[in-house]
């Protein structure tokens, strides 16, 4: 038995309050705060989850494992955790959240994995290593400028608590540049803390999973590629052996590892990387410690030794009244629990007019993945469910 909980939004929660913020590039998601959802993904029988809000039955019933759901619907804003402080946990039951935002038993400080999961923290790391890769921490408005111009605006801006996409800049002109900077100067107060990386010419992007004991010791989960849109994570999928030799760079984390293990930090750790035009490899973009979608990836393809898994995320429009039963009837005889070729819908039940995202897992052969792509597609089309925007491929 593992109780299991988080917040998908722990970056903005470790995200110290005097920084400097950067150009906002969107709003909010809505949809962060029923993320939660997917932790149903890595329940066993037996286990206990535990949500913001209630889950649909049908959409509890699609994952088929016997697990047992509570909600804490009503407990206010702030993470979950905060809502779970008080309760009386059974000794000896693990605690499974998706990151580490407060104390609780037989976890890491917050203080500690809020440090290691710092950009700020991996880059010096980088550099220490000698690897790859590294960019440039600057803390001044002025250092900004120079480590732009110096990359002569092939750069990327990024803040050190930063995740898929959001707080992060592309700067391309002198124009973009002046814009970050008038932002920056704007907030008086606030300490710049920003890191510089080169944009690189990418092949492929790339995650390693593992899980680090407590004593140091580590086991390596495997390797996903990422399907991102810009800068955001659109899907996850079991990396071709071609992409990437798994025991090289297992082999090649190992003194990563062993600081972050030195940090004080001990649970799931995923590294994103990256595979360039040149087929050389920046091992250590930066580090994830905490759960993460390509750590669920990982966990729904163990479901089938025949059968991969690919996490896909789909935008939908729907009209009123449409919802999670209308997208589960789309794909009706399409469901699956992973036993054969399907779909799994993930989340999603609080989806509604004018439309959200929900993550899918497609259970397919080898080389098949398209195919089950543009069939969902024309099944949620068929049902008056229409795509928003592109969905690209996992």
């Amino acid at each position: 038995m593992t109780v299991r909980f988080g917040t998908f939004d722990a970056e903005s929660w470790w995200r110290p309050d005097d920084l400097a913020e950067l150009p906002s590039v969107g709003g909010g998601d809505p949809a962060v705060a029923t993320m939660d959802e997917l932790l149903a993904g890595f329940c066993a029988p037996g286990d206990v989850l535990i949500t913001r809000r209630p889950m649909d039955p049908g959409l509890l019933a699609g994952y088929g494992v016997s697990f047992e759901h509570k909600s804490i619907d009503g407990a206010g804003s702030g993470p979950i955790e905060h809502h779970l402080l008080d309760e009386p946990w059974p000794a000896g039951v693990p605690l499974e959240p998706y990151a580490v935002l407060t104390p609780l038993p037989g976890l890491p400080s917050p203080k500690v994995v809020a440090q290691v999961n710092s950009k700020t923290w991996s880059n010096e790391l980088v550099r220490q290593l000698g690897l790859p890769g590294a960019g440039r921490v600057v803390r001044s408005v002025d250092e900004l400028v120079a480590a732009v111009t110096d990359l002569d605006f092939h750069a990327l801006v990024k803040d050190p608590y930063g995740v898929s996409g959001r707080a992060l800049l592309e700067v391309t002109t002198p124009g973009v540049l002046r814009a970050i900077e008038r932002v920056l100067r704007q907030q008086t107060g606030k300490r710049v803390e920003l890191l510089v990386q080169e944009k690189y010419p990418k092949a492929h992007d790339f995650s390693g999973h593992l899980h680090l004991q407590r004593d140091g010791s580590w086991q390596f989960l495997g390797v996903q590629q990422l399907t991102n849109k810009g800068f955001r994570h659109l899907g996850s999928s079991p990396a071709p052996a071609a992409l990437i030799d798994e025991g090289w760079y297992a082999e090649s984390l190992a003194d990563v590892v062993a600081a972050i293990s030195a940090a004080g930090y001990w649970g799931p750790v995923g590294i994103d990387a990256m595979l360039l035009d040149d087929g050389s490899v920046v091992p250590v973009l930066e580090i994830n410690a905490r759960q993460s979608l390509g750590l669920l990836a990982l966990h729904l393809d163990r479901r089938s030794q025949d059968l991969a898994a690919h996490l896909w995320q789909m935008e939908l429009n729907l009209a009123p009244g449409k919802g999670i039963h209308d997208l589960l009837t789309a794909f009706g005889g399409l469901l699956t629990t992973g036993d054969h070729t399907g779909v799994m819908v993930l989340n999603g039940s609080h989806l509604t007019a004018p439309g959200g995202r929900v993550y899918v897992a497609i259970f397919c052969r080898a080389g098949e993945i398209g195919h089950w792509q543009h069939r969902l597609l024309a099944a949620v089309t068929a049902a008056g469910l229409t795509p928003r925007g592109k969905s690209d491929a996992a």
